[in-house]
């Protein structure tokens, strides 16, 4: 083979491996739980592999409900209003209120899309609302199996966007909907292999290759397949042992690792995929000035 057919397949390669790796997406080693407290609302960051507690985040006023990290700013939600609070994780520092959902007085789980936030209805309902980062509702629908007041909700980007829904207040299993409401599968994911008879569990997550879940008042997380099958506990703590005596409502990979904006390369691969391009235009340039004038 010449070094000028070499040359080609090598960059053409290269221009592969960027184009696929425009559509991947990044593992998170650590996951975000809110704890439903009574006094300052706390948000732990858990190691996933370990289950020590790396840090503590005093984020909004107590009761604490929901959590949403993307990049370096977390997104919570209390028991006690409709407000969506932000907090900037680079500076330990409130942002204050986001935005409010109109038509609920408390809220629940969120959930992200990779531009809005899935948010559930902390005051009864089996509604989630989606709404824009600047306050904008987009939608509002109802999630069949849900009793009331559901407090576990993650998004996926399988099937084009699907709901990951719990039918309660810490009440399993887990169901699968599409994003208008309508169910797909139900028993997805069953949190009584990871917390016991009954599956009190609330808070889910997905750190980009498989399902977290939260059991209530046990102080651990269940590891889930994407598929929804067992894996495995977590003992969370320091040093993933002591007991922390608090629950844990909702839980949170960090986002911007595991759901990067549809359409947004990250860096990382858009520089692989001009490098790759460059050398084949290169080649191409070199083969066209040496054909005969």
């Amino acid at each position: 083979m010449t070094k000028a057919k070499c040359g080609f397949l090598l960059a053409l390669c290269i221009t592969v491996v960027g184009l696929l790796a425009l559509g991947s997406v990044a593992q998170a080693d650590v996951i975000y739980g809110n704890n439903a407290s009574f006094g300052p609302d706390v948000v732990y960051q858990i190691d996933t592999t370990t289950g020590a507690i790396l840090a503590n985040y005093n984020v909004s006023p107590g009761n604490g409900r929901g959590v949403v990290v993307v990049g370096n700013t977390m997104y919570t939600t209390t028991a006690n209003s409709n407000n969506v609070y932000a907090f900037d994780l680079l500076t330990n520092t409130s942002l204050g209120v986001a935005f409010t959902v109109s038509g609920a007085s408390a809220l629940s789980t969120m959930a992200y899309d990779g531009t809005n936030f899935w948010i559930g209805d902390y005051s009864g309902t089996n509604r989630a609302f989606l709404y824009t980062p600047t306050g904008t509702l987009l939608s509002t629908i109802t999630l069949a199996n849900c009793g009331g007041s559901c407090d576990g909700l993650e998004f996926i980007a399988a099937g084009g966007g699907e709901l990951v829904s719990n039918r309660g207040d810490g009440v399993g299993p887990y169901d699968l909907y599409s994003t208008t409401g309508a169910l797909i599968t139900a028993d997805f994911l069953d949190p009584s292999s990871a917390c016991g008879s009954g599956g009190a569990s609330t808070g889910i997550a997905f750190d980009g290759t498989n399902f977290w879940v939260s059991c209530i008042l046990e102080n651990k997380l269940g590891e889930y397949s994407a598929g929804g099958v067992f894996i495995g506990t977590l003992t969370i703590g320091p040093g993933g042992t002591s007991s922390l005596g608090t629950l844990i409502e909702d839980l949170s990979a960090n986002y911007a690792l595991t759901l990067p904006p549809s359409g947004v390369p990250e860096p990382g691969s858009l520089s692989l995929l001009a490098l790759g391009l460059t050398g084949v235009g290169v080649l191409r340039r070199k083969k066209l000035a040496a054909l005969p004038a």
